[in-house]
């Protein structure tokens, strides 16, 4: 996290510097053309973060989670004004992650864990809408903010899931197929090409209900609802 803020005010002075003396060398105000698209690749790095976890009614509440990272690529469209920005496109994600679980933590009494782990993957199409503020436009440097929502389209066959230590059933889960996040970032440009820092917070959980596909009976009750937070970085250029 360190790095990062490093990084981040390291940009916010030295962009804002930079750009102003390129307007005091040419003597013109130039901005971004109104409308222009771009290509953009990048790297996700993707948390988990249990919102509600029972067994059998029972609610436990001591979780850890891995934070793993993925890749994505994305088409975009932007439409600019001199101070603000209107951008959306498409993109296709990859993302993984694992938690774990002590199913024996709603009893204050045990004295025992029992892990339960899961990791999971998952392949989604991405459409964001978002509208953000240039802090700097001035051509070749610029620097703007940005907010709004994405929205993930997982189809169920580009989902995998792994649950671990819960014999003898075999627990599975379908992706909730619309996943609604909410997204902040900066974006730096210098000339065609960009680096856009972002941070998404998925806001519905992102898992269907469990179900045992072992043929045990009877099988337990269980429930890991989970949303993400998803910290990404990426390269593009505009045309």
């Amino acid at each position: 996290m360190k790095t990062w803020l490093s990084v981040l005010t390291v940009l916010a002075v030295l962009i804002p510097a930079m750009s102003a003396q390129a307007q005091k060398a040419d003597g013109k105000e130039p901005g971004l053309p109104s409308l222009n698209w771009g290509a953009r690749i990048g790297f996700a790095a993707t948390g988990t973060y249990i919102t509600d976890a029972f067994i059998d009614g029972h609610k436990l509440t001591e979780y850890t989670q891995d934070t793993q990272v993925g890749n994505f690529a994305a088409v975009m469209l932007r439409i600019n004004s001199q101070k603000m920005l209107v951008q959306s496109g498409i993109g296709l994600s990859f993302n993984k992650s694992s938690f774990f679980l002590d199913r024996n933590s709603w009893n204050p009494e045990s004295e025992s864990e029992s892990e339960i782990s899961c990791s999971y993957s998952l392949l989604s199409v991405t459409v964001p809408v978002q509208v953000g503020y240039h802090i700097v436009n001035r051509p070749p440097y610029c620097m703007s903010v940005f907010t709004g929502p994405r929205f993930r389209f997982t189809p169920k066959k580009s989902y995998s899931v792994q649950y671990n230590n819960l014999d003898p059933f075999d627990f599975t889960d379908s992706p909730t197929k619309l996943i609604v996040g909410w997204t902040a970032g900066l974006s730096v440009q210098t000339g065609r090409t960009f680096l856009d820092f972002e941070y998404e917070a998925t806001i519905n959980n992102i898992s269907g209900q469990m179900h045992d596909v072992s043929g045990a009976d009877p099988a337990p009750d269980y429930q890991l609802n989970r949303r993400v937070g998803i910290i990404s970085f990426s390269y593009g250029i505009m045309f």
